[in-house]
């Protein structure tokens, strides 16, 4: 018999039995139980706060956690932000000052070309003056030659460095321009880092403030949670001496009870034997897992099986062994989808192993109604579990009705 079987099995004794359990005891005994009841609610209830509790609490660490991580983050931009300014500040400062030497050099240019200029126009002047002067004078032809001569080649000159010098001034003037819009394109990125600095340093402060709120909803939520804990350890106290006391009582009860559940399983072949109609096979097939106590050779143990094992074709119909009503259709851990059929007077069948169902909870059948089937396997072989209860007691489904061994 595996895990899940006695599981199960001990699950339905509890369900079926429990209404004996409680006739059996004394009315200070069902007092006792229920307030055994009402404390384990109140108990399970504050057990799912302090959980709750505790889950919140978790959640509080890792938002700050995360805020810490971006409060890091965002300082760690700034500085870099800072950083980008301080070099941007040097890098005007560069250019300030070469500007600064760019137009020095401009102005005293722009004094050279002026000098020169009049110095041109003086030598203009006297050149011509001269011609006028001795325009008259016929001793001496040769020396005005002379004197025309160099005073063109002396203008010639001066024009020339005039010329130089106008160029120069250009070209400085042109450099004056691209240093100019080199200040303005770094003025403007360092307007905008400035702007990128004040929006870091606002998101810090925005993540510091919520972090502060992180960690009075932290401190909130270990408070609480220690209250919930404190409680609970109480509640806990009352409950364990509460169920102490049912225990002993319980106890008193389970002498006699043993007594009348032994009666019972006696009595429990003839009471599905009166049933109307009659009990009738789930399905054809053959007894694999025997109802009682059964030894297995393989681990030297022995088992108790509260109901038996049909093997039969894949995907076989199962069918109703009685007349009576849908009580359960679930799932149950270890046995699959499991069918439980009320047949009345404290009488129940239950299928286990089923793969789909054909009828719902609270629908009545007859016998021999297909409730549901078993589960495709590549073998060609599935296994059903059948069990039958009388009160409470598990009943050997061979000693109802007729199973092939």
């Amino acid at each position: 018999m595996t895990r899940g079987t006695r599981l199960l099995s001990i699950f339905l004794v509890a369900a079926l039995s429990l209404g004996f359990l409680f006739r059996a005891s004394a009315p200070a005994a069902r007092d006792v139980a229920a307030e055994l009841r009402r404390e384990r609610g109140r108990l399970l209830e504050m057990k799912e706060r302090a959980k709750k509790t505790a889950s919140e609490l978790t959640e509080a660490l890792r938002k700050e956690k995360l805020s810490k991580g971006r409060v890091g983050e965002l300082r760690a931009r700034l500085k870099r932000q800072r950083s980008l300014l301080s070099r941007i500040d040097r890098k005007v400062s560069a250019l300030n000052e070469r500007l600064d030497r760019t137009e020095k050099a401009v102005r005293e240019l722009e004094e050279a070309r002026g000098q020169a200029r009049t110095g041109l126009l003086s030598a203009e002047v006297v050149a011509f003056t001269g011609q006028r002067v001795d325009a008259g004078n016929p001793w001496d032809p040769s020396a005005r030659e002379r004197e025309r001569y160099f005073m063109r080649l002396r203008l010639a000159a001066d024009a020339e460095g005039v010329a130089r010098i106008t160029r120069a001034r250009e070209r400085k003037e042109e450099e004056l321009s691209g240093i100019e819009r080199q200040v303005a394109v770094t003025e403007r990125k360092r307007t905008q880092e400035k702007k990128v600095g004040e929006t870091l340093l606002s998101r810090q402060m925005e993540e510091r403030s919520r972090l502060a709120g992180i960690e009075r909803e932290k401190k909130r939520k270990q408070k609480e949670l220690k209250s919930l804990r404190a409680k609970i350890a109480r509640m806990e106290a009352v409950v364990s001496r509460v169920e102490r006391q049912v225990k002993e009582r319980e106890r008193r009860a389970r002498k006699g009870a043993q007594d009348d559940a032994a009666r019972k399983a006696e009595e429990a072949p003839r009471r599905f034997a009166s049933l109307s109609g009659g009990l009738s096979a789930p399905l054809p097939g053959k007894v694999v897992s025997r109802f009682g106590r059964q030894h297995d050779p393989t681990f030297d143990v022995t088992i108790e099986n509260r109901g038996v094992e049909i093997e039969a074709p894949s995907g076989a119909s199962v069918k109703s062994v009685g007349n009576g009503e849908v009580a359960f259709a679930g799932a149950v851990s270890g046995f699959g989808n499991v069918l439980i059929v009320q047949h009345g007077g404290g009488l129940f069948s239950v299928y286990g192993r089923m793969e789909t169902f054909l009828v719902k909870q609270g629908e009545t059948v007859r016998k021999g109604t297909v409730v549901g089937r078993l589960p495709e396997s590549p073998s060609g072989k599935s296994v059903l579990y059948l069990e039958l209860r009388a009160g409470g007691t598990a009943v050997d489904p061979a000693s109802a009705m007729s199973l092939d061994r």
